[in-house]
């Protein structure tokens, strides 16, 4: 990796994949919630995802892809991976699966390939960005770009929150 690059940056250097890394003015040293960064920097949340480290019943982990204007739906993702439940993975376990802090977690250069589904509403935006892997860094990106590199799914896996 190059000086100063998260992996994130170094997967979509490596693998030619098409996006901007994007700095947004944002506390570096704490997690900040995607509505915080939406509005930090003037991004619509509907085009702001959030990446979470999802865990089923059974102790197997996803990554779901959702926008910050919306909550995730865990009953349609349960079905989709064919589990009665699923919750956000204990802070440890998506932490050491990922290879990225809390509230810095990105889609790309993960340490373990997870299922990834990706909510389709994204395909509504000519680009969305996602987490550059650093508090403060967004990566914007194309939705098909997104799903092709995180070889992940669209899917209906959002609602609006409660």
């Amino acid at each position: 990796m190059a000086k100063g690059e998260t992996a994130a940056e170094r997967f979509v250097r490596l693998n030619g994949i098409e996006g901007t890394f994007r700095d947004i003015d944002v506390p570096k040293d704490r997690k900040t919630s995607a509505l915080e960064m939406a509005a930090a920097s003037g991004i619509d949340p509907a085009r702001l995802f959030k990446t979470l480290i999802v865990e089923t019943a059974e102790g197997s982990l996803a990554c779901a892809i959702v926008p910050a204007s919306r909550d995730l739906d865990r009953k349609a993702l349960a079905r989709l991976l064919g589990t009665k439940r699923i919750d956000l993975a204990p802070k440890d376990k998506a932490v050491r699966t990922s290879g990225y802090a809390m509230g810095a977690c990105s889609p790309l250069g993960q340490k373990k390939k997870l299922a990834t589904f990706i909510d389709e509403s994204a395909k509504e935006f000519e680009t969305v960005f996602v987490s550059g892997g650093a508090y403060g860094l967004e990566l914007e990106i194309a939705p098909e770009e997104l799903a092709r590199a995180a070889e992940a799914m669209f899917v209906a896996i959002s609602h609006e929150g409660a």
